[in-house]
């Protein structure tokens, strides 16, 4: 009895063991417990309020084009989507290769900082955003080379909309990206801490994705 009192004792009275405790940067709502936290849900309920925003965008763009006769040509012929090809490749597919790379180096860049490998973190995420770049730049160059604006008719309305929305999701998500990027400098992320990354990684996939409808919807069906 004895000897269980001063067990309890001895239990009671230690001192915490500093590898007990998490560091600093482990707490707080970035901390990860499981990969459903309240900050992973609320970033998934804002990618879902995009997924309807462009869902809505798309059935315009359907219902308009099954009601409007005169939807295509712009000006008496179908647009040359094939844009100064570069060996061969037009540059809306050029870019469309350019997003579904930099959606690998997201991830790779993700499951590196599950492992806690803040360098290859870093490094990843350096391709991910020159890409998104290269992708902004190259839109822009098309819009240089359409030979239409948004006031020649409803299909080129529906065009400007829809590619200057998604253009301008793509330039938040390189900013996104620059933060995270700019974080882990700091290293702000660890194997158990690294909601941002995660979040950033989700965004960036939904644009990519949201890039494939666009792509097959306008450059392919037409």
């Amino acid at each position: 009895m004895r000897s269980t009192l001063e067990d309890r004792t001895v239990v009671r009275g230690r001192r915490p063991d500093p590898a007990d405790r998490l560091p600093p940067n482990e707490t707080g709502l970035e901390a990860q417990p499981s990969r459903f936290s309240a900050g992973m849900w609320a970033v998934i309920l804002f990618v879902s309020s995009e997924a309807f925003f462009f869902g809505a965008l798309f059935t315009t763009y359907f219902f308009l084009r099954a009601r409007i006769p005169e939807w295509e040509p712009v000006f008496g012929e179908k647009p040359t989507w094939q844009v100064d090809p570069i060996f061969g490749i037009g540059l809306p597919t050029l870019n469309t290769i350019e997003l579904l790379l930099s959606s690998v180096t997201m991830q790779i860049a993700v499951n590196a900082i599950k492992r806690g490998d803040r360098r290859s973190l870093r490094n990843w995420l350096i391709p991910t955003i020159i890409l998104g770049v290269m992708f902004l730049v190259g839109q822009g160059f098309e819009y240089t080379r359409l030979g239409f604006l948004p006031r020649d008719g409803i299909f080129a309305g529906v065009f400007f909309t829809l590619t200057g929305f998604h253009g301008a999701h793509v330039t938040g998500g390189v900013i996104f990206n620059t933060i995270v990027f700019y974080r882990t400098l700091r290293g702000q992320f660890t194997a158990r801490r690294h909601l941002a990354v995660e979040a950033a990684s989700i965004y960036w996939h939904f644009v990519d994705v949201v890039w494939i409808g666009l792509f097959t919807t306008i450059y392919i069906v037409g």
